[in-house]
């Protein structure tokens, strides 16, 4: 058994040495039970580690905030004042049954995806190709005021392999027949987007109809077919939907709504004019594709996406379509 002296038990007799004796005297006594505790442990049994108590610092709690990498997205809209119409829209596709529009890849770039191409020789800019008769979509007018934003992410978009519907298919190799069939805009986080105008008119001074939408993406097509097989439709990705128009989309999206019926003529989807909201900006790129007659077309012409471009200082060079490497 190990003798030790328990300091405390001992301190009223420690105080009456030190009031007789003096300091030196409480001093010895102190060192002789140290002694002591040292001298009467049995032999062989280890000594007890001493384990001093540090005295607590000081700590400021913060709250634990995790993101993805890269991300600066402030938190989504989860009301908005902004209202939304529908409008007709023509069965255009023959899938039998209808294929989802989730699991279409015409209208949710989400299944197609985007890989960046990096290639040193790629223009990291716009270009110059021929331009359509009729003014299409303009990307600078996703902005107010209007504005060419710097270009800072340049992707191909992948193929697709179609499976017969309603099972979506599978993605393929990127597409090559553009250098970009995406284009990174660089924005702020929470800026307000809009649908960008063009000199189409589907009637009732509207542009576009909504093909697809979710909480990240929109497809808008300008035209009255619930089909991007048909003239334009542009892709907007990296968005806050607003709240009100993603509502709108998924009651008139029902499964068992009108628009999944084959054949049908005609059914409701959202219906938007040039320059109304549909959504915010999620972080510092937004991402945007545009289809023609169902083929991803280069976003950096600046005589066909761009012919409205203020305060845009680059050249727009000549760029062939035979010149891939460019």
């Amino acid at each position: 058994m190990r003798f030790q002296i328990v300091l405390k038990d001992c301190l009223p007799e420690l105080i009456e040495i030190a009031r007789f004796r003096g300091i030196c005297g409480l001093v010895l006594v102190l060192f002789g039970g140290l002694l002591a505790t040292v001298i009467l442990a049995p032999m062989g049994a280890a000594a007890e580690p001493t384990v001093a108590t540090p005295t607590p610092a000081a700590r400021v709690h913060l709250p634990l905030i995790l993101k993805p990498a890269g991300s600066v997205s402030p938190a989504c809209p989860i009301s908005s004042t902004n209202s939304y119409a529908q409008g007709p829209a023509t069965q255009a596709d023959t899938d039998n049954p209808v294929r989802p529009a989730d699991l279409h890849a015409d209208k949710n770039l989400a299944l197609r995806g985007y890989v960046a191409n990096n290639d040193a020789g790629l223009h990291r800019e716009l270009v110059h190709y021929i331009f359509a008769s009729i003014q299409p979509p303009q990307f600078a007018t996703l902005f107010s005021p209007n504005r060419v934003p710097p270009l800072v992410g340049f992707y191909r978009v992948h193929d697709w392999i179609w499976s017969p519907s309603p099972a979506p298919g599978s993605r393929g190799a990127p597409l090559m027949r553009w250098r970009a069939t995406a284009l990174g805009l660089q924005v702020s986080p929470g800026e307000t987007l809009h649908v960008p105008t063009s000199a189409y008119d589907i009637g009732q001074g509207y542009e576009v109809i909504v093909l697809h939408a979710d909480e990240r993406r929109v497809a808008l097509h300008y035209g009255r077919e619930d089909s991007a097989a048909r003239g334009y439709t542009v892709h907007i990705e990296g968005l806050c939907t607003d709240p009100n128009l993603l509502a709108l989309y998924n009651q008139l999206n029902a499964t068992n709504g009108p628009r999944y019926v084959f054949p049908a003529s005609q059914y409701p989807l959202p219906v938007l004019p040039a320059g109304q909201p549909i959504g915010v900006t999620r972080g510092n790129e937004v991402v945007i594709a545009i289809v023609d007659s169902g083929e991803f077309m280069d976003p950096r012409s600046c005589n066909e996406w761009w012919q409205i471009r203020p305060g845009y200082t680059g050249t727009c060079p000549s760029h062939e379509l035979s010149a891939l490497s460019e």
